[in-house]
């Protein structure tokens, strides 16, 4: 998808229903929608690391980038995130694959001790 037709996406993701970020009818501020948003990256950045890559807001959507720079995707929502992993990583994404989710797990080991 191009970055135009990424921003005409209307409305959130069915994935992000239980979340601030997807209720139609939250009369948050600017302020809380963008720390909650914020809080988001932070964790699945968390959760990409170990696959090599990061994630960004983009007005609402995520940017995402190979740790190696030179290649990135824009992703409407969350699972469209995997589709972006595989085509900047250039090999299957498997979210599922015990490797990866013994890695994950470390990552995950390593930030809590630090806060």
């Amino acid at each position: 998808m191009c970055a135009l037709c990424g921003i005409l996406v209307d409305g959130p993701h069915w994935t992000e229903s239980g979340t601030d970020g997807g209720r139609s009818d939250s009369n948050k501020s600017n302020q809380d929608q963008y720390l909650e948003k914020a809080h988001r990256i932070k964790i699945l950045n968390i959760v990409l690391r170990p696959l090599g890559a990061r994630a960004e807001d983009w007005s609402g959507q995520y940017i995402v980038r190979n740790l190696a720079g030179g290649a990135s995707d824009v992703a409407p929502n969350l699972p469209a995130i995997w589709k972006s992993l595989e085509y900047i990583l250039n090999r299957e994404i498997d979210p599922l694959d015990p490797d990866f989710l013994l890695k994950l797990e470390k990552v995950h080991t390593d930030f809590e001790q630090l806060g």
